[in-house]
């Protein structure tokens, strides 16, 4: 990626959130967060400062919905990342990039690139 990307990271297992940290870093972004809770990551949202998301879709038992409502309404990419099968999303997050755990830092390269519809892999 030519310019450096500002990845905000929703993840509520910090081990994981360290991961994936590591993961945005060496796929050339930095990152805000890791955030590990809803109401944190709704505000962080809403705030900005990043142009793409890696959201977890759980965070402790509560959906991460109402955060990629949030990204959706500003047309900012997102990616989720999650243990669950990706037909548990709503249908207006059916384009978004899925991330099924556990994924290799080469995947979030690529669910980047594709989030972003630069439409390399």
């Amino acid at each position: 990626m030519a310019d450096e990307l500002q990845g905000l990271v929703v993840e509520d297992e910090f081990l994981v959130a360290l991961d994936i940290e590591l993961m945005l870093q060496e796929s050339g972004g930095a990152v805000v967060g890791p955030i590990g809770d809803r109401a944190s990551a709704l505000r962080t949202a809403q705030d900005g400062g990043f142009d793409r998301a890696l959201l977890e879709l759980d965070l402790g038992g509560e959906p991460v919905t109402a955060v990629a409502e949030t990204l959706l309404a500003q047309a900012l990419p997102m990616i989720f990342c999650t243990g669950y099968q990706a037909g548990n999303l709503p249908d207006r997050f059916a384009g978004a990039p899925t991330l099924r755990k556990p994924f290799q830092a080469g995947d979030v390269g690529a669910a980047l690139r594709t989030a972003a519809g630069d439409g390399t892999t």
